[in-house]
């Protein structure tokens, strides 16, 4: 637990406070990280200004040297592999179903654009807003004179993915590939003619800083250069077997090439010479992106962004990539607050969620869900059947008596001595002398249950797998199930009043009663995407899902609207102790908060290493040769 905690404490100044919307009374990041999905390439048009694209279709832009990301742009299980602009407005993202997408607002709309070939598309490259190419599977080269109004399709004569191109000017270009491929154009790709590499391994990044001085990096440590335009390429040294994916020079002497896991090499004579250097992480780098000589960043696999500011000699972490979660956020009033999650996480604040700090739990099981009956004495249950008790604020943590080896997923008070738990396999205890005893009630279903409310001492809801919704009316004695024309999952329970009540779960579920529970209607909330919390504060609401999702309603919950979060992570719950204020948490020990701005904490002195990572080869998301 020690290493956990030193971890989280390091995490709980990342992204402070930047807002991620203009107007007060928007979401912004209080802690943790935007996106743990895989990025797949960077462009930066200024040493503040740039892009990162990835996995589920993530465009992330920052204004401030990458301080700050905020998600631009999403899309339920697309994956972009390549992004560019050729200016501050102007810029295109392409993708594995062939998506071309385009920009000339500086990412405020993306557009979609039409092309001949819905192919695996690998690369883009504009010389101007103009003038652009793409490249990809089966040898595809598209390209547009128009700004991407029509792209017509331009014979490589290859039949194997083309991973990359570049253009020095509108007729000039080179673009390398499968089986050690390099393809040379002097009239804009009307033509394009092979080069012998002298290689097989696939190539995967070029680079050239003028007409006849050029660099092609790709499998097993290869690095080419040519100093006559590709007539001749000969190797250089590169120290490494790792796959290279990407090379950029800021001068013909000065340059820096990124790879597998976490590889960043660097030269300052053209590559007579690369020597390692120490980019902070263990993750494969993807893309790689310098707006000068000294300001780079290299982005990849689990949403790792790395920056340098001295021209490579020092890399720094600004986003770790780090993917523990937090499950649960719950305010016994409106100072204080826990938050549960992985690896014995429980967060927690005194200050109204200015701040939040970790508390020693002694166990490294997922804590699943947490429950405060006043500000000193609590509950917390999680996988493996953890069962917590604290008598003062959480201060110290008491390991209670085991109920099951089973995961306990919702715990529910009504007053400090009668309480609720539910958990996998359709478990639900009760106790009824403030957890002293728990007695075991018969839920008549096997399907695990995700969450349990009361309204009294005998009525109350369990929600669960498998479109479970049970009923009683006798304290938990016996449990009814209320049959659901639908059957996703249902995760979390809300009731505002002894009439009205709200439920939601997969597949954009929202199920809301007026009659207390008798009926059940399904809402419209315009996603298919999973949610999984809701909260209410009068006719003001707030739905969390996946891929950053937030929904909110002015109407009591009759219509719902997305609200910008700025995020790609999954959001666990949410939670509004006023109207005013309010949080989500979720995935990559993320923080959202809601409401006026409040002054930042002081940041910790160092990020964290973050944890290893296996090789490329065995990894479950390839980059470009290893993805076909």
């Amino acid at each position: 637990m020690g290493f956990a905690l030193i971890l989280l404490a390091a995490l709980l100044a990342l992204f402070f406070s930047e807002p991620v919307g203009a107007a007060e009374g928007s979401w912004s990041v209080q802690q943790g990280e935007v996106t743990s999905t895989g990025l797949w390439a960077v462009h930066f048009a200024s040493a503040s200004e740039g892009w990162a694209v990835g996995g589920e279709g993530t465009v992330l832009h920052t204004t401030d040297g990458g301080a700050h990301w905020r998600a631009q742009y999403k899309e339920k299980g697309e994956r972009f592999f390549s992004v560019h602009f050729p200016d501050r407005l102007h810029g295109w993202a392409v993708s594995w179903t062939g998506k071309v997408v385009h920009t000339a607002d500086g990412g405020q709309r993306w557009e979609e654009q039409k092309n001949p070939e819905r192919a695996w598309l690998w690369d883009v490259h504009f010389v101007d807003p103009i003038n652009g190419w793409i490249v990809g599977d089966r040898g595809i080269i598209l390209h547009t004179a128009d700004g991407g109004k029509q792209w017509e399709i331009q014979k490589s004569g290859m039949d194997g993915p083309i991973l990359e191109v570049f253009f020095i000017d509108a007729q000039r270009g080179w673009a390398c590939g499968w089986g050690g491929m390099i393809l040379q154009t002097q009239d804009g790709g009307k033509r394009w003619t092979a080069q012998q590499s002298g290689t097989t391994n696939p190539l995967e990044g070029i680079f050239f800083v003028d007409p006849l001085r050029g660099w092609a990096v790709g499998r097993q440590g290869t690095i080419l250069r040519t100093i006559d335009g590709g007539k001749r390429w000969q190797p250089q040294e590169s120290h490494t077997e790792h796959l290279l994916l990407n090379v950029q020079f800021a001068s013909p002497q000065v340059g820096w090439i990124a790879g597998g896991s976490g590889t960043m090499l660097r030269t300052e004579n053209g590559g007579g010479a690369w020597e390692k250097v120490d980019a902070i992480v263990s993750k494969t780098f993807e893309g790689l992106s310098f707006s000068d000589s000294r300001h780079g960043w290299a982005v990849g696999w689990g949403g790792v962004i790395v920056h340098t500011r001295d021209g490579g000699k020092r890399w720094e972490a600004q986003n770790n990539g780090f993917t523990d979660r937090f499950f649960r956020i719950h305010f016994v009033d409106g100072q204080h607050g826990w938050i549960a999650g992985e690896t014995g996480t429980l967060l927690h604040t005194e200050d109204g969620g200015r701040t939040w700090t970790p508390q020693e739990t002694g166990s490294e099981e997922w804590v699943l869900s947490v429950r405060f009956t006043s500000p000193q004495e609590g509950w917390a249950v999680g996988a493996k059947g953890l069962l917590l008790h604290t008598l003062n604020g959480g201060k110290k943590w008491v390991h209670q008596p085991a109920l099951t080896e089973a995961s306990l997923e919702g715990i529910f008070f009504l007053t400090p001595k009668i309480g609720w738990i539910v958990g996998e396999t359709g478990l639900i205890f009760r106790t009824d002398d403030g957890g002293k005893r728990w007695t075991f009630q018969f839920s008549n279903t096997i399907y695990s249950l995700a969450d349990v409310v009361f309204l009294d001492e005998r009525k109350g809801w369990a929600a669960g797998d498998g479109g479970t919704l049970l009923q009683t009316e006798d304290g938990g004695a016996t449990w009814t199930p209320f049959r659901l024309p639908a059957t996703p999952s249902l995760v979390r329970l809300l009731f505002t009043s002894a009439n009205q009540g709200w439920v939601v779960g997969g597949e954009g579920t929202l199920l809301a009663t007026g009659d207390g529970g008798r009926s059940w209607t399904p809402v419209k909330t315009g996603t298919a995407l999973p949610l999984w919390d809701i909260s209410m504060q009068g006719r003001e609401g707030w739905i969390v899902g996946d891929l950053g999702t937030i929904l909110h309603t002015k109407d009591g919950g009759k219509s719902w609207e997305e609200s910008t979060s700025g995020v790609t992570q999954r959001l666990t719950s949410v939670t509004f102790p006023s109207p005013a204020r309010g949080w989500a948490v979720g995935k990559g020990g993320l923080i959202l908060r809601f409401g006026p701005e409040t002054p930042p904490t002081e940041q910790a002195p160092a990020h964290p290493e973050p944890p290893k990572t296996i090789d490329r080869a065995a990894a479950p998301l390839p980059s470009k040769a290893r993805s076909r």
